[in-house]
């Protein structure tokens, strides 16, 4: 099981000379899993997972893409992400549905006039498949996934994948004091090879924020102890960060067991 972050900011994309290192393109990671590839969120980044993957795009290429939530910083991808309304694309997006209208036109619904030219639910051939709940589902016989509902806005989902490794990735997660779901979340977690975090926040930064369905660089670490986590990865990181302030905050890390994500990470689960 091979991770590639392409993407690690959230909110928005952000370029400029304090980010070159980490890098500013909006959450979307790629999950190599023996061939198997799936996709998490496609926030700005995704057209990187698109240029990678070009020649195979060409003869038609099958993938999953799992999405956490439907904010736009999640999303955005799809805006110029040509194979979703390609013919030779095989494509399934599996999310939670979150109103009474059909799934396509929840998950591309921003995507037409006058917010976007082209109505991509008109032309996408892309199967959209319903997240019931926390049931678990598979994408293959030996690829499991477990769905976990996350505290942040418009019920967004964390993910558990299984397969020969297991990883979570759970981004625009809010970790609060309800016990009985932190409970629930660290059970949630137990021995996972890898966690995926939403890392939002420096602790200094959090308490004006609170509310806002992120957490914090030292939440995570609290997490990874508690269940007992192999490794964990920091994501979503809050566009206002500079390299400087982000490799200051990783000397402070245990390496072997935390890391910050950018733009390009490639990761063994």
């Amino acid at each position: 099981m091979k991770l590639k972050i392409y993407g690690s900011r959230g909110s928005v994309a952000f370029f400029g000379r304090s980010n070159t290192q980490y890098g500013g393109n909006t959450v979307c990671s790629m999950l190599d899993i023996d061939g198997h590839i799936v996709i998490l969120d496609c926030g700005t980044a995704l057209m990187q997972f698109y240029y990678d993957m070009k020649e195979k795009f060409k003869s038609g290429f099958k993938f999953d893409i799992l999405l956490s939530h439907l904010h736009l910083d999640h999303i955005i991808g799809f805006s110029t992400f040509s194979p979703i309304i390609s013919a030779d694309s095989d494509i399934r997006i599996f999310t939670k549905s979150r109103n009474e209208q059909p799934l396509i036109s929840q998950v591309f619904g921003i995507f037409r006039p006058p917010y976007w030219p082209l109505e991509i639910a008109d032309r996408t051939n892309a199967k959209l498949v319903e997240i019931v709940g926390e049931e678990p589902f598979f994408l293959s016989d030996s690829i499991k996934v477990t769905p976990f509902l996350s505290e942040h806005h418009d019920e967004t989902v964390a993910f558990r994948i299984d397969a020969d490794k297991s990883l979570i990735y759970m981004l625009d997660y809010e970790i609060n004091n309800n016990s009985d779901k932190y409970d629930k979340l660290v059970a949630f977690c137990k021995n996972a090879d890898l966690v995926v975090f939403d890392a939002t926040y420096l602790p200094e930064d959090y308490p004006a924020k609170r509310g806002w369905g992120h957490s914090t660089f030292d939440d995570g670490i609290a997490l990874a102890e508690a269940s007992c986590c192999k490794k964990m990865v920091f994501s979503h990181i809050c566009q206002d960060y500079s390299d400087e302030v982000l490799n200051s905050l990783k000397s402070g890390f245990d390496k072997s067991k935390y890391t910050i994500a950018f733009d390009g990470m490639e990761l063994e689960v």
